[in-house]
């Protein structure tokens, strides 16, 4: 017993506690499947047209129905390529801990664009301004996160 009136664990527990945890880990490295190539371009490129779709969709109300309905595709299939992929490879890079303070200035991009076009064209321009630096800056970042996926394993 310790100070506080708990078992101390013998060696023969902590050594077989330590074995179980690495098995473990194993197991869930082996049960990861890694990122497709095809993701980041296709998660950039959805995210892009997504966003630029609802913004430009009231610039021409002709074709309007139709750009919303692409966009919303664009949309909906963006989230379940993001969950499919995310949830099979067991990975999720955006809550990755980042080395120093800067990691948050990279994000703040896509808005810093979409207040240009919003200054520039107005709301659709925000949305066209914010989806694409934002696609661009997701496609970026999944490529960046394979690449390293790939060369830790």
């Amino acid at each position: 017993m310790n100070s506080s009136g708990a078992m101390r664990p013998s060696a023969e527990s902590a050594a077989a506690a330590l074995r179980t945890a690495r098995a473990a880990e194993t197991a869930a490295r082996q049960s990861a499947r890694p990122v497709p190539a095809w993701y980041p371009a296709t998660h950039g490129l959805l995210l892009a047209a997504a966003m630029s779709g609802f913004g430009l969709a009231p610039v021409s109300p002709r074709w309007q129905g139709w750009i919303l309905a692409a966009a919303v595709l664009c949309a909906g299939t963006f989230l379940a390529v993001t969950w499919k992929v995310q949830h099979a490879s067991g990975v999720a890079p955006w809550f990755a801990r980042r080395e120093g303070g800067t990691g948050w200035i990279l994000p703040l991009a896509p808005f810093a664009a979409g207040l240009a076009g919003a200054l520039l064209l107005g709301t659709a321009g925000a949305f066209a301004g914010f989806g694409v630096v934002a696609g661009a800056l997701s496609w970026f970042q999944a490529a960046r996160g394979r690449a390293a996926a790939l060369e830790e394993s």
